[in-house]
């Protein structure tokens, strides 16, 4: 058992030359420029990750995703697994519990990237890349880019790059985008007949895999209060604190300060409460209602039933599914909105009354969109669903 990053980490898993990022060890460009993909969001989705009780759970080794084995003849096998390139979600080599093999080499074959080296004419050490594109062609997104070689005596090889800027070179593909699984030091046989043939049987490895997780996915809660750090003591949940529309968002720091996501390009999703204290999932994104852009903040969840009696006006933010007891009151009990609501507002009203005759009453169009609002009477133990247009409230269904 051990860190699943381990194998980038401290090379453990690997062959005893292999490096890492531990001190002393040599440092590979691409334990620089994966991290640079991962913040990105690119990335291999380790499924292990979220299953806390597979013996697996903190492998390295094969049958991970994304882990490389090495044969003679430059044979590779590179194990299946998922991956996000430029927020696309590709299965590689095969999917979970498949396996890819390629030849480092071989002509014929598209996935190698660039060039093939010539064979040396004195033996000499070379890099080879391996990484993942959003090319399917023949090795399942799979492909390889072999460097310079070097013979020891003049210097050291340097880590082939094209990848970096084209993953796909002599190909025309919209996604440029790429993540490193590994680099393969080989040596290089002088006169060999071709590229193949010049690898030895043992490259050394370097695992340079990057992981992405996903699940689960912590929300701060958002509040215009303050947080005792000390004690976990806080007034956050206070009503007058929730910020339940964008324009609290964009007005957090106040003028000159005020954001600039109001009507813009952008969506949001933040945790903040309800009038009643309550946490709730928001959601703010731009719609175009009748040709003009506007920005509005739906309610996510969690569903809110409240109860009551008698006469009560609420906002979006409030309870969306409403039991009226207007014989618990003296009189019909009226549900009126207040403020803004967004387009698709979906409100639910029963009247839990057993006995009398008062009504659970709100005011809604009941017909076509020229009718005028009125009053939608919900008599003893009958329900009701309104919907919001963005202009009008209308009735969806009056249980008779």
């Amino acid at each position: 058992m051990t860190n699943p990053k381990a194998g980038h980490t401290s090379a453990a898993g690997m062959s005893t030359s292999a490096e890492g990022l531990r001190d002393g060890d040599g440092l590979s460009s691409p334990s620089l420029t994966n991290p640079y993909e991962g913040i990105h969001g690119n990335g291999i989705i380790r499924l292990l990750d979220s299953a806390v009780g597979d013996s697996n759970r903190n492998a390295i080794s094969a049958a991970t995703p994304g882990y490389i084995e090495t044969a003679s003849s430059g044979v590779v096998t590179i194990h299946g697994g998922w991956c996000v390139l430029d927020g696309a979600l590709y299965k590689f080599a095969g999917g979970i519990g498949a396996t890819q093999q390629i030849t480092i080499g071989a002509t014929g074959t598209a996935n190698f990237n660039g060039e093939l080296p010539a064979v040396p004419t004195a033996t000499s050490d070379v890099f080879v890349v391996i990484y993942i594109c959003s090319d399917s062609g023949t090795t399942t997104r799979i492909r390889y880019e072999v460097g310079t070689p070097v013979a020891p005596s003049v210097g050291t090889p340097l880590i082939p790059a094209g990848f970096l800027t084209n993953p796909a070179i002599g190909n025309t593909r919209k996604n440029h985008q790429s993540i490193v699984l590994g680099v393969l030091r080989y040596t290089m046989t002088a006169g060999a007949a071709n590229v193949t043939a010049s690898l030895n049987a043992t490259p050394v490895l370097h695992d340079r895999r990057v992981f992405i997780r996903t699940s689960p996915m912590y929300l701060q809660h958002m509040s215009k209060g303050t947080r005792t750090m000390s004690t976990g003591g806080t007034d956050l949940g206070h009503a007058n604190n929730k910020i339940t529309h964008h324009t609290d968002l964009a007005a957090m720091y106040g003028s000159p300060e005020s954001s600039d996501l109001t009507n813009s390009e952008f969506g949001a999703i933040w945790q903040s409460h309800t009038t009643e204290s309550n946490a709730m999932l928001f959601y703010a994104a731009s719609n175009v209602l009748n040709g003009t852009k506007a920005m509005h903040t739906h309610r996510l969840g969690p569903d809110e039933v409240k109860i009551i009696t008698a006469n009560t006006s609420f906002t979006f933010d409030q309870a969306n599914i409403w039991l009226i007891n207007a014989n618990g009151g003296s009189a019909h009990a009226t549900l009126t909105p207040s403020g803004t609501f967004p387009p698709g507002y979906v409100l639910e009203i029963r009247n839990i009354s057993t006995a009398n005759s008062y009504n659970a009453v709100f005011a809604a169009k009941s017909d076509d969109k020229t009718s005028s609002a009125a009053a939608i009477n919900i008599a003893n133990g009958k329900y009701a669903r309104f919907a919001y247009d963005g202009t009008d409230w209308h009735l969806l269904l009056l249980q008779a």
